[in-house]
């Protein structure tokens, strides 16, 4: 039912940034020992290359997990492991999400979803 849809016509940067806050039960508890993963259906005029960067504060440090989003599907699922993070458990504050457009002129670009599940590591 809710959807955010870009048209980007000219562009001088080279990449377009989109950032979402998580809410604050979403990082409540959140450790090494978790998974975070993203779900989205985009849908692009042409194909481009779009990045999901997790960014966790804790303290004075953010740590910054990159993936890129297979563009061969509109429906994406990619997945964040914390376990290979240098994240401080006891200090997290917040997380956000930027999504990054690379070179997005001349480009309708439409999110017409993005969901996150959390999830624990299995024990190894």
């Amino acid at each position: 039912p809710f959807g955010l849809q870009m048209d980007v016509f000219r562009f001088d940067g080279s990449f377009l940034s989109l950032v979402v806050d998580l809410p604050g039960a979403a990082v409540a508890g959140l450790r090494r020992e978790h998974l975070l993963r993203l779900g989205a259906i985009i849908a692009t005029e042409r194909p481009i290359e779009i990045f999901a960067r997790l960014n966790i504060r804790h303290g004075p440090n953010t740590e910054q997990l990159v993936r890129e989003l297979p563009h061969d599907a509109p429906g994406t699922l990619v997945e964040f492991d914390l376990a290979y993070s240098r994240l401080n458990e006891k200090r997290v504050e917040r997380a956000w999400l930027d999504l990054i457009f690379e070179t997005p002129d001349m480009n309708q670009v439409t999110l017409r979803d993005l969901t996150f599940a959390r999830y624990r590591r299995a024990a190894l």
